[in-house]
């Protein structure tokens, strides 16, 4: 199974790793605007004054990806609050990204078929009730999964099918 295009992202497997899922699809122009934003907050992303090495990444045009590479310098609540602002704030560097939410957990990025197959995102609820009335077989349906903490995992196992997935455990 084709995994997610991480390349951008080049930290050790143990970095700690966020996945953020878009309430849209960006643009190739707000695509830009998100990544010339999250590179100057890296820039000056620190722990208790110490910079954090760290790198971020647009996915599939619809998620954003934060890795920290931990064995530099850990990440701490402070410094996560502080990247929370900036992904918060990322609606106020552009008009065209007044309504970004990168927080609303219930979206599922997925594709339906094979690795040549589009990937697109429903409401969690929806999905769940899709795979209820047998609309989405878990076998071949492929989602991404967000809650992985490590970005070697994300690299080897962030598209799984349902069957794998947290997902089929609710059903």
């Amino acid at each position: 199974m084709e995994q997610l295009p991480l390349t951008e992202l080049t930290l050790p497997d143990a970095s700690r790793v966020w996945v953020y899922t878009c309430n849209r699809i960006f643009s190739a122009l707000e695509r830009q605007e998100v990544e010339e934003a999250l590179g100057a907050f890296l820039k000056g992303w620190a722990a208790h004054g110490k910079p954090l090495h760290a790198q971020a990444a647009v996915v599939l045009d619809q998620l954003v990806v934060l890795a920290v590479d931990e064995s530099i310098q850990a990440a701490t609540g402070c410094s996560i609050d502080a990247s929370v602002s900036a992904l918060k704030g990322l609606g106020s560097a552009s008009p065209s990204l007044a309504d970004l939410d990168l927080f609303d957990r219930s979206w599922v990025v997925h594709r339906n078929g094979g690795n040549d197959a589009q990937w697109s995102r429903m409401k969690l609820h929806e999905f769940w009730a899709q795979i209820k009335c047998g609309n989405v077989d878990p076998a071949s349906v492929q989602v991404v999964d967000t809650t992985v903490t490590q970005l070697g995992d994300l690299r080897r196992e962030g598209v799984k099918h349902v069957a794998d997935s947290w997902h089929a455990e609710m059903w």
